[in-house]
């Protein structure tokens, strides 16, 4: 396992892959990144199992968020696949990646849960607005009931992932 400082390191790669790959035509840059990344990280638990059933399961969760909030036009995706308000693979891959925090670099959150509220209300809408300003997604057609509505959810989501976090490192 990387370290704390390590992973969030990872973390930072991973989001530029990811965002920047799909703001230049590059949507696969995000997905091979994060695999290569993501191996890094299994290399040496123990029982990576618990880990990896972890984070496929926020990728999951992230794919169905972001498909739904695309479905409403919430989110609005360059790169459409299949629909076009299906989540796209590099922002699957975001949340791969972001899965891997929460049981690291982002750990301390565990037990904070009003402070992981705080903070999935921050930057949750922040790293979406990020990347409409960098190009890989657009936000809805008002912008700031769309970065309140991300807001309200991450602020929602964050303690809840940090408890699936800290409860999945106990098993």
């Amino acid at each position: 396992m990387l370290s704390k400082a390590g992973n969030f390191v990872a973390f930072q790669l991973g989001w530029c892959a990811s965002v920047l790959g799909a703001a230049h035509n590059r949507p696969w840059l995000g997905p091979l990144t994060v695999s290569f990344l993501l191996g890094m990280h299994l290399w040496k638990i123990p029982h990576a199992w618990h880990a990896v059933r972890f984070i496929l399961g926020v990728g999951l969760l992230g794919a169905t968020i972001d498909s739904a909030l695309g479905y409403l036009g919430i989110l609005v995706f360059r790169d459409s696949l299949i629909a076009p308000w299906l989540c796209p693979p590099w922002l699957i891959a975001l949340w791969v990646i972001f899965a891997t925090t929460l049981q690291s670099s982002l750990s301390w959150l565990a037990g904070r849960y009003w402070i992981a509220v705080f903070l999935g209300g921050l930057f949750g809408p922040v790293s979406y607005y990020a990347g409409q300003e960098l190009g890989s997604l657009s936000l809805g057609n008002n912008v700031q009931v769309t970065l309140v509505t991300l807001s309200v959810l991450w602020a929602l989501l964050m303690p809840c992932l940090a408890r699936w976090a800290a409860k999945q490192t106990r098993e």
